[in-house]
């Protein structure tokens, strides 16, 4: 059985591979020719090399493949058009490559972006909840899962989509939410805005992995969407807490109020265009911050036997051992 990954050199991308490779599975990576492969040639993985806006390079990237993993995608865009041109146009540039091929089944990375925030702060999304997304990352991400269950009723392809919230763990790329928080606490600087008492769900790497593996061995031949995230959801002001703490650094006290973030993001949006630069804090993430992210993962426990590894306190050590013996090392 042979398996092709998309978006190998990513965050998520680049522990799916390792988790693969340590089960022996033969692994196919499609890369573009610009990236970061030094990793997987280590693991010693095939890599072909092509571009999602290239379907010949998608054609011969899929042969022989049994089971695809998409997790290529767009996060964080400085210009909203490419949002759709990786997340909707690719996606559909490589179900057009699939629809004469080989592959047996699609497990496909989306995002509780996709879903929306929370209508009522107690209450988590599930996978029947309705989809209001409210970042155009999110947008694109909910126009792709339709993409996706179109297509594997058209041609009777097993297909998953995985829904995260957000993702921690170590080898952050370097746009993350997560290595934001990690690099602002560092640095004395973070500041919450509002009272932070939002609750957001959040998955540990390891626990994703953990879940999209065992949504591959499913034996039904039908679309399903699942979430996976940690056990609990967490209030904002615990998030911050716990990573100061494995920090070593003062508990942040300061709460701003969200008027302040909004005219902050747009000044730094100003800036990030004149000078060049990604700003640390946009428009969107304000948007995303001040609402509850809250997801409902029975789904995945009841159909998957699904239970997160990895606790929130665990993680978040882990997570911040790497940033502080890794990634900062790294920046010097």
């Amino acid at each position: 059985m042979k398996t092709l990954v998309t978006g190998a050199t990513g965050f998520v991308g680049r522990h799916l591979v390792e988790a693969l490779h340590e089960q022996g599975r033969d692994i196919r990576c499609f890369v573009r020719k610009t990236s970061q492969t030094g990793f997987l040639q280590q693991l010693g993985v095939e890599l072909f090399y092509g571009e999602l806006g290239d379907q010949d390079s998608l054609i011969k990237a899929l042969h022989d493949i049994d089971i695809l993993y998409h997790a290529a995608g767009e996060v964080f865009a400085l210009e909203e058009e490419n949002y759709s041109k990786v997340n909707i146009s690719g996606l559909k540039n490589i179900l057009e490559a699939c629809s004469s091929g080989s592959v047996n089944k699609i497990i496909h990375f989306s995002s509780s972006s996709a879903t929306g925030p929370n209508q009522y702060r107690d209450v988590p999304v599930n996978e029947d909840s309705p989809c209001h997304p409210i970042t155009p990352y999110g947008k694109s991400k909910f126009a792709g899962e339709k993409i996706i269950e179109e297509f594997s009723i058209k041609y009777n392809v097993p297909a998953i989509i995985i829904k995260p919230p957000l993702v921690y763990g170590s080898w952050l790329s370097d746009s993350s939410r997560v290595l934001m928080f990690l690099q602002l606490i560092h640095k004395g600087l973070f500041n919450i805005f509002g009272d932070g008492n939002n609750l957001l769900s959040l998955c540990y790497i390891d626990n994703l992995i953990h879940g999209v593996l065992l949504a591959e061995k499913e034996n039904r031949r039908t679309f399903e969407t699942y979430f996976i995230a940690d056990a609990r959801p967490y209030t904002l002001n615990e998030i911050a807490e716990t990573i100061t703490r494995e920090q070593g650094k003062p508990l942040p006290v300061s709460h701003l109020p969200l008027w302040s973030a909004n005219m902050l993001s747009i000044g730094l949006s100003i800036a990030s265009k004149l000078f060049g630069f990604t700003s640390p804090l946009s428009r969107n993430t304000v948007t995303e911050l001040k609402n509850n992210w809250f997801v409902d993962v029975s789904k995945a426990q009841k159909n998957l036997g699904y239970q997160p590894i990895v606790d929130f306190r665990d993680g978040v050590k882990k997570t911040v051992e790497w940033f502080m013996n890794h990634y900062l090392p790294a920046q010097k």
